[in-house]
């Protein structure tokens, strides 16, 4: 009895996601029909948009004249300001390296001292601990 009831359950389960399914599909189907043809419905030509826009375009252009003497002092103030600022990097770099070299020094001097204390075997209250 079990075995039927189990078979029933499965058959019934397949019968109704495969129903599913098919509704689902349809619905969809439908929907996609629909959107497609809504493309179609813009009529409105911009080519005629483009044609007013390029004749106005002609003749409001303003030209500008190249100065090609500015343009060479512009780039040696800017080779002068590059070095500059190059040289002020170099020399912060410069320090704070050996402001870090001397606090590596210094926290290197202060645990050197902590590990010979920690090591050292002369004990001050006479136990024999440190043997």
């Amino acid at each position: 009895m079990a075995k039927k009831f189990g078979k029933f359950l499965l058959v019934t389960a397949a019968l109704g996601a495969a129903a599913a399914g098919a509704y689902y599909y349809l619905q969809g189907k439908d929907r996609s029909v629909d959107d497609d043809f809504d493309d179609d419905d813009d009529f409105d030509n911009f080519d005629d948009d483009l044609e007013d826009d390029e004749t106005e375009k002609e003749t409001d252009r303003n030209y500008v004249d190249l100065d090609l003497d500015k343009s060479e002092e512009f780039k040696e103030g800017l080779d002068a300001a590059k070095a500059e600022a190059s040289d002020k990097v170099v020399g912060a770099v410069k320090e704070t390296v050996e402001q870090a070299s001397d606090a590596v020094k210094q926290a290197a001097d202060k645990a050197e001292v902590k590990v010979e204390e920690f090591f050292d075997d002369d004990d001050s209250d006479g136990s024999m601990d440190a043997m």
